[in-house]
């Protein structure tokens, strides 16, 4: 009795050592700003997971419902999600006992040389069931290595949503940039086209040479020609969308909007040390460490013995498919197994988990720094942007009066060709600048969003 206490001490201590050995992840030691580099006004508010809507576009928000019914990239994540989960299962059923159950009925038959033969019979039934032992934690370290998978590739599922919703928006307004932007091409060509034909009068009168004909043709054509383009983007840009969403891009059809009506929110920021718990993909980051710590658990864990329990009954007769009357058997087993020489295969499994925990650690400290700046970034560009379409509206309102007086002095002919086709262009690539410059802050919004998290918090999942 006193033998088994001190085994049983024995045991305990090793247990205590185990778990002592078992440490938390270790987290990136990072110094975060008070405020970002780009001052905003206003306080932080909590960003609506529907963040699209602050767009104010109805035809933005039936894009983003259609993607969560039929985009293949969502349904694809979701998969991988449900992967993740039944590997979870898979793990978790360690925590029950192996049941086993075994029957065989058979003859046989025996000569020997010179003598007759003998025939013999058996059947047998029987159940076994079987339990390891946790002692060192390696199945709850499994168990919780494959949790940590499992919410790491649903934090990665909404990343992905987020993502997609992104370059819906930014394709969205990209189409409808193209389209203004073709729009104005055309009103261009229309305005070159009447100056055409102004040109073509005063010659007829000896107004203007046959060179003023030449260029003002040389210019209309040059309008003409820079339109194709446009429409080959939109087009690739429409198809790109019908991808997004699970259309198959020839009966993928976008309804047309105003893209300078679209309403650009305003989004205050938080502080930088608020990002790491809104964004998905920092999250998934995280669990992907906490699976390797859990790894390195169960890699400690293998280097020391197992312990099993077993148990075990049955029936044995000796005719076929009789067990009653039959011999009965019953027993149950303990085994201690320790690996004595495996070449360094567990020892370097630890330090290979260990290796890989150090590089995760690393990896989580630059996705944070990456996602600070993508904000900041962002923040730059909105601020810019926001400014720089204030002051192309001025360029725009005086480009299209400097081209009405000089079209109205070189009908008079106190303006000569060269100033009109001056004036038009100025006005063709103030317009067109216009239309870029909106599509930037638009965009400069969805990245803002998208770097925020785009409304998504760790207390939501």
């Amino acid at each position: 009795m006193q033998q088994f206490s001190k085994k049983m001490t024995f045991i305990s201590v090793v247990v205590i050592l185990a778990a002592c050995s078992s440490t938390p992840p270790a987290s990136p030691d990072i110094h975060y700003a008070e405020r970002y580099s780009v001052s905003t006004h206003g306080t932080a508010t909590q960003i609506d997971a529907d963040w699209w809507q602050a767009f104010s576009s109805p035809r933005l928000n039936e894009l983003m419902q259609l993607a969560q019914q039929q985009s293949l990239d969502l349904l694809i994540s979701t998969e991988r999600v449900r992967q993740a989960e039944l590997q979870m299962r898979i793990a978790n059923a360690s925590l029950f006992p192996s049941l086993t159950a075994s029957a065989s009925s058979g003859e046989s038959r025996t000569r020997v040389d010179g003598q007759g033969s003998e025939r013999g019979e058996s059947s047998r039934a029987s159940v076994g069931i079987s339990y390891e032992l946790d002692l060192w934690g390696g199945v709850a370290a499994s168990r919780a290595s494959a949790k940590a998978g499992y919410e790491a590739t649903r934090y990665d599922q909404d990343a992905a949503m987020l993502s997609i919703n992104a370059a819906i928006a930014s394709g969205w307004f990209q189409w409808l940039a193209l389209q203004e932007r073709i729009a104005t091409a055309h009103k261009n060509i229309a305005i070159a086209e009447r100056v055409q034909a102004i040109v073509d009068a005063r010659f007829r009168n000896g107004a203007a040479t046959a060179a003023d004909v030449a260029q003002q043709k040389t210019n209309l054509l040059t309008q003409r020609a820079a339109l194709l383009p446009l429409e080959l983007q939109a087009r690739q840009t429409q198809s790109a969308l019908a991808i997004l969403l699970g259309k198959t891009p020839q009966e993928f059809v976008l309804a047309a909007d105003n893209l300078l009506a679209i309403t650009v929110p305003q989004i205050a920021p938080g502080t930088p040390a608020d990002l790491v718990a809104r964004r998905p993909d920092l999250a998934a980051r995280e669990a992907d460490l906490v699976a390797a710590n859990a790894n390195i658990q169960a890699a400690r864990a293998a280097l020391l013995p197992s312990i099993g329990l077993s148990a075990n009954a049955g029936k044995t007769a000796s005719e076929l498919f009789a067990l009653n009357p039959a011999t009965q058997t019953s027993g149950w087993t303990i085994s201690l197994a320790q690996t004595l020489f495996n070449g360094g295969r567990l020892v370097n499994q630890k330090r290979l988990s260990e290796a890989r925990r150090a590089e995760l650690i690393l990896q989580y400290h630059k996705a944070i720094l990456t996602a600070l700046q993508e904000v900041d970034n962002a923040l730059a560009s909105a601020d810019v942007s926001a400014r720089q379409e204030i002051s192309q509206q001025e360029i725009v309102i005086n480009a299209e009066r400097s081209l009405r007086l000089t079209e109205a002095r070189y009908r008079a002919g106190t303006d000569d060709l060269l100033s009109l086709l001056d004036a038009q262009r100025s006005v063709f690539q103030a317009q067109d600048t216009l239309v870029q410059q909106r599509l930037s802050r638009l965009n400069a919004a969805v990245d803002l969003y998208k770097s925020l998290g785009g409304g998504w918090s760790l207390a939501k999942n």
